[in-house]
């Protein structure tokens, strides 16, 4: 054992050494993956170094993930959810049907995908990417998020053929009134560009933003294979690629392929997930909220400071218009149950220019 120096001080430091954890942060952008196992799991990662140590320089959840962090401005967390490789039986899908010689059990599966995104549907992230998953895997995603109204899948078809197989299919199930389309593609034939995961984490990165307005990234670069007849294809599909935009290199449109606005989507969840956190982070201060005209009062006004936030962000055009029942109108059924049912909010999302028409007159 060595000896210890002494050192004539008045200053002493007790040091305590600790290994370096995964931040507690809420991710803003997921990359969903197949896992090796019927297992899902997933990690949140701060950096490429902690990454790396689960998924090697050769994956492509490293490369997306690369891509992501080589974004100027992005520092936000990064999750990785690693899916089963198999599908699971539904339990509500599960049928018993008896038969001359006993009985016969059916189940319906739900695809691994989905399995491994509904036990992480509420972790923070705005907006999943995908490495490796097939079309049938794209397709029940797809569906699955159109029907529980989160996250933006933002896919990477590698050919025309490839995205109209899944503009197909999108379009044909997303059709619901008042639902917005949340399934996005980005066409890269070339293998080595990620330009979906740059997009996503530059629109993280900077809300609120238009998808079309996202450019001049390092792996943004016009797609030597696809013609401009493609370019006219891909668009009439709602799709996207990266284009020469007047020297930059830009997205061609901002939509999903329903025909609605990416950034539509984003900001009205944005809106419903700021309000729902706040008004819980109110619940949980109080101990007792007493059900009077005092705790609604202080209810409105946490609506009021939402309002506030999301219009200097530039998500809201209007502010948030509250309306609310005074104790004295509440249902004695709403007191008995403690359930509030008195608030009406109503506001308009942001919108922002695409496209300018102008008239010119020139005289000779």
């Amino acid at each position: 054992m060595s000896d210890i120096v002494k050192q004539t001080t008045d200053v002493h430091f007790i040091v305590a050494i600790h290994a370096l954890s995964n931040s507690d942060s809420t991710p803003s952008v997921a990359i969903a993956t197949k896992n090796t196992d019927a297992t899902t799991k997933s990690n949140i990662y701060d950096d490429l170094e902690s990454l790396s140590a689960d998924y090697a320089e050769n994956t492509g959840v490293y490369a997306q993930a690369a891509a992501m962090f080589d974004v100027n401005g992005f520092n936000e967390p990064v999750e990785v959810i690693a899916y089963p490789n198999v599908d699971s039986n539904t339990p509500s899908g599960v049928k018993s049907q008896g038969t001359t010689t006993g009985g016969k059990v059916t189940a319906t599966t739900t695809p691994g995908i989905v399995v491994g995104i509904t036990q992480h549907l509420f972790d923070g992230f705005k907006y999943l990417v995908l490495d490796g998953a097939t079309e049938t895997e794209i397709e029940a995603l797809s569906d699955f998020l159109y029907d529980n109204q989160r996250i933006m899948l933002v896919t990477q078809p590698n050919s025309v053929t490839a995205l109209q197989t899944l503009a197909t299919h999108v379009t044909g199930v997303q059709t619901v009134k008042n639902k917005l389309g949340n399934t996005a593609a980005i066409v890269e034939t070339a293998t080595d560009r990620y330009p979906a995961a740059q997009a996503v984490a530059y629109a993280a990165a900077n809300l609120p933003v238009d998808f079309q307005h996202i450019g001049n990234l390092s792996q943004f670069e016009p797609d030597a294979d696809l013609t401009t007849d493609d370019y006219d294809t891909i668009a009439g599909l709602n799709a996207t690629l990266v284009v020469n935009k007047a020297g930059d290199y830009m997205l061609l449109n901002g939509k999903a392929l329903a025909g609605n606005y990416i950034d539509q989507f984003v900001h009205t969840q944005l809106v419903i997930d700021t309000l729902q956190t706040n008004l819980q982070k109110y619940l949980n201060r109080k101990n007792f909220p007493i059900y009077n005209d005092a705790t609604i009062k202080e209810m409105t006004q946490t609506i009021n400071a939402v309002s506030t936030s999301l219009l200097q962000m530039g998500v809201l055009y209007t502010a948030i218009v509250v309306n609310s029942v005074p104790r004295a109108n509440v249902l004695n059924s709403d007191v008995i149950a403690r359930k509030y049912n008195g608030f009406s909010l109503s506001a308009q999302i942001a919108d922002d220019i695409d496209t300018i028409n102008a008239k010119l007159d020139l005289t000779l």
